[in-house]
This record gives structure tokens, C-alpha cells and sequence, in this order.
């Protein structure tokens, strides 16, 4: 009748003392997640200091901090689709530039990016018109079939038809999945430098 009747707090504690943590380096856990939060805030705020907040780091906790940073900053560049992702591609690129002491070869990089991102966005759009023009044509045999049937003038937007956008997303993932191949070598390049 002695048992006490333990909280879930103190059932949680007890099984963490049975977990062997041994060989599990707990820093990393604590100290990679700050790093993403302030990668965060660096792509959020143009005004914030990613140089500052680094310096209030030291030995294997800064190491551990400059790896979120890093990893949140290379999971952000992405094709630039639209004005916001090119923009983000940017504050990426600077960011990196704050944390790599390889300067000279991460400019580089980013010019093969740039160029990748360039061809990339020409490509995109040189397929979307392409497709539109073939969509507007199919399209043009039923508006010509429901005019005949109607017996008024019926004026079909492709871009407005569902059809369109359900095969215009399958092609835009073909092709984004091309560049994303490449993208993902130049971020493993990025990733390597020191």
C-alpha cells in the first residue's frame, strides 16, 4: 500500500533514464535548432545581423549553430518559380557568404547558379508558352464545336480551363525535376566547402 502514485512527468523522466543516450550527441540537439531559428530570422529580416548572432557562439555549440544556419539556407534555395523565391535565392546566396571561408569558389557556385537559375526561368517560361499555344489549339476545335451547337460566339480562355492547369502542373514537374537534379549537386558542392 506504500505505492505512490507517480505523475506523468515522473513516468516521462523514467523512461528517458532507460533510454541509453550514450553515443548521442546532445549538443546537436540543442544547438542545430538555434541555428535553423536564426537562419530563419535572417531570411525574414533584411536588417538582421547573421554575423552578430553567430559571434555569441563558441566552440562545439558554434560549430553546431552554424550547421542549422547552413542547412536552413541550403533547404531555401530553390528554383526561382516566381519574384519571391528569386529573392529568397538571394538572401541565401549572402547568407552562405557570411558562414563559408571559401570565398572565391562559393562565387563561383553561384555563378553556375545563376546561370542555372537564368536557363532555368527561359526554359520555364519558353515551355509554358508552347504549352498554351497547343492547349489554345485543341481548345479551339471544342469553342469552334459549341459555337456550331450554341449557335452564339463562345470565347474559351485556356488558362481558365481545369484541364490546363492539371497538365500544365504535370510538365512544370517534369521539367522542375530536371533542374532540380542539378540544383541538388551545386548544393552538395555548397555543403562541402569549408
Amino acid at each position: 500500500m506504500d505505492k505512490k502514485i507517480k505523475t506523468a512527468l515522473e513516468k516521462a523522466m523514467e523512461r528517458v533514464a532507460q533510454l541509453n543516450l550514450e553515443g548521442v550527441d546532445t549538443e546537436s540537439l540543442d544547438y542545430v535548432p538555434q541555428g535553423r531559428a536564426l537562419a530563419a530570422r535572417f531570411l525574414q529580416e533584411k536588417d538582421f545581423d547573421l554575423l552578430q548572432a553567430l559571434r555569441a557562439y563558441t566552440g562545439t555549440a558554434a560549430r553546431y549553430v552554424r550547421q542549422g544556419v547552413e542547412e536552413t539556407l541550403l533547404q531555401n534555395l530553390q528554383l526561382p518559380r516566381n519574384e519571391a523565391a528569386q529573392h529568397t535565392n538571394r538572401r541565401v546566396m549572402e547568407g552562405l557568404l557570411l558562414l563559408k571561408e571559401s570565398q572565391a569558389t562559393l562565387r563561383h557556385l553561384f555563378k553556375e547558379l545563376d546561370y542555372l537559375f537564368s536557363y532555368y526561368a527561359q526554359a520555364r517560361d519558353h515551355a509554358y508558352r508552347n504549352f498554351k499555344e497547343n492547349f489554345a489549339a485543341r481548345l479551339a476545335n471544342a469553342q469552334n464545336a459549341m459555337e456550331r451547337q450554341l449557335g452564339v460566339r463562345v470565347k474559351i480562355e485556356p488558362e481558365q480551363h481545369p484541364l490546363f492547369q492539371e497538365e500544365w502542373l504535370r510538365l512544370e514537374g517534369e521539367l522542375n525535376s530536371q533542374y532540380e537534379n542539378i540544383l541538388a549537386e551545386q548544393k552538395k558542392k555548397i555543403k562541402e566547402l569549408r
